[in-house]
């Protein structure tokens, strides 16, 4: 016997004990009905619990039947407090098949759902995580058309694993203290985030973060989820009055995260408050112009235009070429070879040039607590 059906059989009515109480007074219904002034329907019902004892019944029970109208309420809380975890266990028992295709592992690493098995905990877990009342209103943001969280996922093979990538991210942003968004303030904050990337402190990560903050943009790194193809992601949340920039270090060297970084922020300075965009989702269709502007504004906050005519002077590569170019330009070395590299100008095969790169990683105390 189950939880549930065990719990159902031992479920009692507070009619249950009127009826003993009758019958040990050697009193009919018709009689008690007549006495409390009430029909013999509205009686029946209240005996076989499909009606609550209220105040006013609970004292007219302590005139009658001489026991403490206190006695009568307090079943009654007991009662209806017995019959709500039957029914939510019994609503978490049909959330159970929605539980698939979530993330499972990756959120319990992260303590976002129990570490158990048990599906209904789960999926009572993912509710309080996505904040729904039930898998519909899931479905409603994620995968149908949300007046409040304006995007589709219902054409992309992995929604779950999108969604609470996402969600995610939202939760990182509600611990970061953010001033109110001044885009003027971003504009000359562009020189100190470019000195964060040629400097490549041990805590620019962090630095990163709170000169975002200082504009008013909330910035997070969110651990990639194997199911969820995503770089990067941009939008605005709480009501879009907060810029949300998400990174991942998903296939990540510091030249890729750099890009993905200035990408978003470009989305986020000269695009709509109403646009999601969501790097690494083909589903999801891009307005390709505003693309293209993002990418635009990221190469150039990688190498300027002079940067890159500086460099075409140079037929050949070596790495301490690079990195006295590095010196010259204020610009990270592996940033220097990764864009060369994609020109075709440092062979990808070139292992003391791929050995200036740096490689990405989020650890759990970027995460932060969720």
């Amino acid at each position: 016997m189950t939880d549930l059906e065990l719990k159902k059989t031992l479920l009692t009515c507070p009619g249950d004990s009127i009826q003993e109480h009758i019958d040990a007074v050697g009193m009919s219904q018709a009689e008690l009905a007549e006495r409390l002034g009430r029909s013999v329907p509205k009686l029946n019902e209240l005996i076989r619990g499909k009606a609550p004892i209220t105040k006013e019944t609970a004292a007219r029970l302590e005139f009658v039947l001489g026991v403490p109208a206190s006695f009568w309420l307090n079943l009654e809380r007991q009662y209806q407090d017995e019959l709500f975890e039957i029914e939510q266990m019994e609503f978490l028992e049909q959330c159970k098949t929605w539980v698939q295709g979530f993330p499972l592992p990756e959120l319990r690493k992260l303590k976002v759902v129990s570490d158990t098995r048990d599906k209904k905990r789960l999926a009572a877990d993912l509710l309080k995580f996505f904040r729904v009342a039930s898998p519909t209103e899931w479905s409603t943001i994620y995968e149908g058309s949300s007046i409040a969280f304006k995007i589709e996922l219902k054409y992309t093979t992995e929604p779950k694993a999108i969604s609470s990538w996402l969600r995610l991210g939202e939760l990182q942003a509600e611990h970061l203290e953010i001033k109110p968004f001044d885009k003027s303030i971003l504009k000359t904050s562009l020189s100190k985030i470019q000195e964060i990337s040629y400097q490549h402190s041990d805590t620019w990560m962090q630095d990163l973060q709170e000169v975002c903050a200082s504009f008013g943009v909330a910035l997070v790194y969110t651990p990639c989820i194997s199911k969820a193809p995503i770089y990067g992601a941009s939008r605005w949340i709480k009501n879009k009055t907060v810029p949300l920039i998400q990174v991942t270090d998903r296939r990540k060297d510091y030249n890729a995260f750099w890009f993905t970084f200035f990408h978003e922020l470009a989305h986020i300075r000269y695009h709509n408050k109403s646009d999601i965009f969501i790097d690494g989702v083909e589903e999801i269709s891009p307005d390709k112009n505003k693309e293209d502007e993002a990418d635009a504004f990221a190469s150039r906050m990688l190498l300027s235009d002079k940067d890159r005519r500086l460099l075409a002077d140079f037929p050949k590569f070596s790495v301490d070429l690079v990195k006295q170019l590095s010196k010259q330009l204020k610009k990270h070395p592996g940033i220097i070879v990764a864009q060369m590299q994609r020109e075709g100008r440092i062979d990808y095969k070139d292992l003391q040039m791929t050995k200036l790169k740096v490689k990405v990683r989020i650890g759990q105390t970027m995460v932060g607590p969720l």
